[in-house]
């Protein structure tokens, strides 16, 4: 079984759109996920579900020295991650059984995953295995999410949820759920998502 279920041509359109708002939105969150990362320092960094590479792609633009590596179960979007950034190493792998020993990452980041999981809870379960101190973990902020997408006209007919979302969390809820598995030490919300720090 895998852990995700989602559009690979969807989530490219997200990161290729030439909408400018769109742009801003996710340069403003991909910002302050690279500012987390430079406070941290970790020596080493795990993006699960990782698809295409766009987030070790910008994390990379924003200083070289990040020691990443990318996991995700499509074979496909790895040849794209890895045709973007060679240099890095990327591993297939199912987010429920990550390839990796307990306690093998400083810092695990899985943005923008876990609204695809049947079972969202057992992957936070297991990001918190292979964590040896921090994971950063963001969803689309409900109602907002879905507000921003209808306003903008996305997905109109279902006012605007985005029918690859099993998950829609509001943010009380998902820092709930994150509290029962880590201890969140800071919360941030770049419109329209909610990006905690936790750690173990």
């Amino acid at each position: 079984m895998n852990g995700r279920e989602y559009s690979r041509r969807g989530n490219a359109q997200k990161y290729e759109s030439r909408n400018p708002l769109q742009r801003f939105l996710i340069w403003h969150f991909h910002r302050l996920v690279g500012d987390v990362v430079e406070d941290l320092e970790p020596r080493s960094i795990l993006d699960v579900g990782c698809g295409e590479g766009f987030t070790i792609e910008r994390l990379l633009g924003m200083n070289g020295r990040f020691p990443l590596q990318g996991v995700d179960y499509d074979w496909p979007a790895l040849l794209e991650a890895s045709a973007k950034e060679p240099g890095v190493f990327f591993q297939m792998g199912d987010i429920l059984r990550l390839p990796y020993a307990s306690d093998s990452f400083e810092l695990v980041l899985c943005l923008e995953v876990l609204e695809h999981l049947a079972e969202p809870t057992l992957a936070v379960e297991e990001l918190g295995r292979v964590s040896a101190g921090h994971c950063l973990i963001s969803v689309p902020n409900e109602p907002f999410f879905m507000l921003s997408n209808f306003l903008r006209g996305k997905n109109v007919r279902a006012w605007g949820n985005d029918p690859e979302h099993l998950q829609r969390w509001t943010a009380a809820r998902f820092l709930r759920m994150l509290s029962e598995h880590f201890r969140v030490e800071r919360v941030m919300y770049p419109f329209p998502w909610v990006l905690a720090l936790c750690r173990r």
